[in-house]
């Protein structure tokens, strides 16, 4: 069984030699940069909350138009938000060889490019339990405890702690540049491997070994769409709010989000 201070101290290792490696303030950058792409009606009913309609448009316009680069791209887009990242990734690749502007493509693959890092970096065993802290803001989802890492002898040298400090997790694409400042933020793309439930009071924060755990947890599912700026959720037909504000609705006594799949799942 993977303990919660073996787990921390994971994460702490695995942030620590990312950012030894990415630049500090990478994430903030691509989450300046919006990628724009021409407007259709599959756009339209995606922000109009009707989404699985939005989805039927995007194949079809896709299937219409098989090699047309905006609407390969604007599938592609989709399939990521939904949770898709690698397929999605792919059809935006290959919009860019059917003729997308490659500095749009690039854009449009940039916050995908940090997903698929992390859901490579991350990951645990077996179940792992934290108790984490409510959040500093409404805009967070909850604190954890990260261990402050030295390594004695440079970087061949033994690892130990300097103590604890906590992180507030945000629903947002900004990785882990943000760890070492303050407010201390961390983007849930660094947990969303472990598809991470949380007990409202006990602030006991699961980790999960199984990806697919989501799935077959009991409670009340809704619809999830993430890009790099925010999570929504799809509460009914027509009616969307971000991830905070359809928790403090809701107001669950226990929640787990599968942005690997595409669902929130509450009770």
């Amino acid at each position: 069984m993977i303990t919660p201070r073996r787990t921390t101290l994971v994460l702490a290792s695995t942030i620590a030699l990312v950012l030894a490696v990415v630049p500090a303030g990478t994430a903030h950058a691509q989450r300046a940069q919006r990628a724009q792409l021409p407007r259709t009606r599959a756009d339209v009913l995606l922000e109009s909350g009707l989404w699985p309609q939005a989805e039927e448009a995007y194949y079809a316009q896709s299937s219409v138009r098989p090699r047309d680069p905006v609407a390969r791209a604007e599938l592609g887009r989709y399939l990521a938000m939904k949770g898709a990242v690698l397929p999605g990734t792919i059809l935006i690749e290959e919009a860019m060889q059917f003729g997308l502007d490659s500095a749009l493509g690039r854009r449009l693959l940039r916050p995908w490019e940090s997903v698929k890092m992390w859901r490579g970096l991350t990951g645990v065993h077996a179940d792992s339990v934290i108790r984490a802290r409510p959040p500093l803001d409404s805009l967070s989802l909850f604190r954890i405890p990260l261990p402050r890492l030295n390594r004695d002898n440079g970087d061949m040298g033994p690892v130990r702690s300097l103590g604890t400090t906590w992180v507030d997790v945000v629903p947002r694409i900004i990785g882990a540049d943000s760890v070492g400042a303050e407010p201390r933020r961390m983007g849930v793309e660094v947990l969303e491997a472990m598809v991470p439930s949380y007990d409202t009071a006990s602030h006991l924060l699961t980790l999960h070994a199984d990806e697919k755990s989501a799935l077959t947890a009991d409670g009340e599912r809704y619809r999830v769409l993430r890009d790099a700026r925010e999570v929504r959720v799809l509460m009914t037909s027509g009616r969307t709010l971000s991830l905070p504000s359809a928790l403090a609705e809701l107001a669950p006594g226990w929640w787990q989000l599968d942005l690997l799949h595409g669902w929130l799942v509450v009770r």
